[in-house]
């Protein structure tokens, strides 16, 4: 017998195995696996998507849960419309004259992007690919400390950078997290990123986590924190029920931010 699990057409089902057993597939590949053309198969990977059975990507098709995170060119292109919504609602709840702390991730470069608007920041990140961003602004005041440089996604880590980060108490940390559990955990991929965040979440005023609807249904290993030790959730949809609830709790704002092509 086979141990496959009937969601739709065989076609969809095959499409749905092909995701789960790569951890990532793109159009291109499925349309000559499948035989069939792009059209069809971003129809079919919405459609799962709806089912929240995978994670819809501009290019193709992820896993819906996992412990390894998806490579940064990819996660690059997921979500891209919500993550710009939640940059602008972000950027909007910084006042000008601010300082401010933003981690590495791809959320938050598009927040960077968000945040040239503003005047007179100080801006401390121990991401080169924020730092690119935010520097153009001649009048920020834009910082990174000295560590290893992850060639991967722009990250510079280590305990020089520790020690460096722990001089700060800024006004903002902008982070985002891998995902959200039901009893409030905020969970990541990588230890040494999230002792990073962990840190300036002590001393911070407010803390803001950025975080699109897929983090809601994705599993993470790192723990970093909890609801109880942010300031807001800015997200693109409405969270499930017991997430709503520890915010409620924990007298955690929720700002909902829809992009502008969300039907």
């Amino acid at each position: 017998m086979s141990d496959a699990v009937i969601v739709g057409t065989p076609r969809q089902d095959k499409l749905l195995r092909e995701v789960n057993e790569r951890g990532y597939i793109s159009v291109e590949e499925l349309t000559e696996l499948l035989d069939v053309s792009a059209q069809t198969i971003r129809r079919d990977i919405k459609k799962l998507s709806d089912q929240k059975l995978l994670i819809r990507h501009h290019g193709g098709a992820a896993r819906n849960s996992s412990v390894v995170n998806l490579d940064y060119s990819v996660r690059q292109t997921s979500e891209t419309e919500e993550k710009e919504a939640i940059g602008e609602a972000i950027a909007a709840q910084i006042p000008d004259n601010s300082s401010i702390f933003v981690s590495i991730g791809t959320t938050t470069e598009t927040i960077a992007k968000h945040l040239l608007q503003k005047r007179g920041l100080q801006v401390i990140t121990n991401s080169l690919r924020v730092a690119n961003v935010l520097y153009q602004n001649p009048d920020f005041n834009v910082m990174v400390p000295c560590g290893k440089l992850r060639s991967t996604n722009g990250g510079i880590l280590g305990s020089t950078a520790l020690d460096f980060i722990n001089h700060f108490r800024v006004d903002y940390l902008i982070t985002s997290c891998g995902s959200i559990d039901s009893d409030g955990t905020l969970l990541d991929y990588e230890f040494n990123e999230v002792i990073m965040v962990q840190s300036m979440m002590k001393t911070a005023r407010k803390v803001f986590i950025a975080a699109d609807s897929t983090k809601f249904s994705t599993t993470a290993t790192v723990e970093m924190g909890h609801i109880k030790n942010i300031s807001a959730l800015f997200t693109d949809s409405q969270p499930p029920a017991d997430i709503r609830m520890q915010l409620e709790l924990n007298g955690v704002k929720l700002l909902v931010c829809s992009s502008p092509n969300r039907k």
